[in-house]
C-alpha cells in the first residue's frame, strides 16, 4: 500500500516542456541580467500586502508567496516541470502549503532569487 507521499507523487501529471525550457535554460535566464523581478530596482525590496498580491494573478503578471517572501514567477511559468496550470494555482496567493506538499526539498530561494520582489505583510 502506498503512503501519502507516494500517492501524491503518482497522482501528479507529467508535462512535456517546450524547447528552451529546461533547468539549464532557466539557469541561463536567471544569470542573464534580465529584470525577472518586474519592478524597478529602487523599489526593491517591496512590502506586499494581500490586496497587491491578489492583483498579480494571471499568466502575464504572476506573483506568489513562499514562506513570507513574494516572488514574481511570471518568467518561470513555462519552466515549471508540472506545467503552467499547476503553478497558476498559486497565482496571486500564498503558495507555501501547496509548494511544500510537492517540493519540500527544492531550494526555491536559490532557484527564484532573481525573481524576489520583497516580503509579504498580509
Amino acid at each position: 500500500m502506498a503512503n501519502s507521499s507516494q500517492r501524491a507523487l503518482s497522482s501528479r501529471k507529467k508535462v512535456v516542456l517546450e524547447p528552451g525550457c529546461s533547468p539549464l535554460d532557466w539557469a541561463r535566464l536567471t544569470s542573464s541580467g534580465e529584470n525577472l523581478r518586474g519592478i524597478q530596482p529602487q523599489d526593491f525590496p517591496m512590502k506586499v500586502d494581500k490586496k497587491t498580491l491578489s492583483l498579480h494573478n494571471n499568466r502575464q503578471d504572476c506573483w506568489t508567496v513562499l514562506k513570507g517572501r513574494v516572488y514574481n514567477i511570471t518568467s518561470y511559468l513555462r519552466f515549471h516541470p508540472g506545467g503552467i496550470e499547476e503553478i497558476m494555482k498559486c497565482a496571486g496567493k500564498d503558495g507555501t502549503l501547496l509548494f511544500m506538499k510537492y517540493h519540500a526539498w527544492v531550494n526555491y530561494e536559490r532557484m527564484l532569487e532573481n525573481c524576489l520582489v520583497g516580503v509579504y505583510i498580509g
